[in-house]
């Protein structure tokens, strides 16, 4: 395989891992960041659903509001990460030029030692800035 194919294919793994750590609401990945990361976030189509749905039977809406910790635009929520994690890492899984640096080097080794990279030293600051460039376009 070419090595602009190879470098290309590299920027772009970076750019969909980085955006699964930091920006998605896969619901396993976003639990993790939750712990992990804290802080305010947007809610959810699940959450508005719980919230903002048709009543079924369910908690009392303004119960489920005062658990969830919504805004009063009822537009973000606030979670509190747990007490054993560090304050570098929720940075790091909230900053996507951090993220996108850790994930571009673990990238780069990956395929330094399985496929093979001419240099991978430089290699990977062009990955990490090619991928955080593509993450600032959203």
């Amino acid at each position: 395989m070419p090595l602009w194919l190879t470098v290309a294919l590299m920027v772009l793994a970076a750019y969909r891992l980085t955006r699964l750590v930091v920006k998605d609401t896969f619901p396993p990945v976003l639990w993790v960041r939750d712990r992990l990361a804290g802080g305010w976030r947007k809610l959810t189509s699940e959450e508005v659903n719980r919230l903002f749905g048709p009543q079924s039977g369910g908690p009392d809406r303004a119960e489920l509001r005062k658990s969830m910790s919504i805004n009063p635009e009822g537009t973000q929520r606030y979670l509190y990460r747990t007490s054993w994690s560090p304050y570098w890492l929720a940075e790091l899984l909230s900053c996507t030029w951090c993220a996108s640096g850790w994930v571009s080097g673990a990238v780069t080794a990956a395929v330094a030692l399985t496929v093979g990279l001419p240099s991978p030293w430089l290699v990977g600051p062009a990955v990490w800035g090619a991928a955080a460039w593509i993450l600032s376009k959203e």
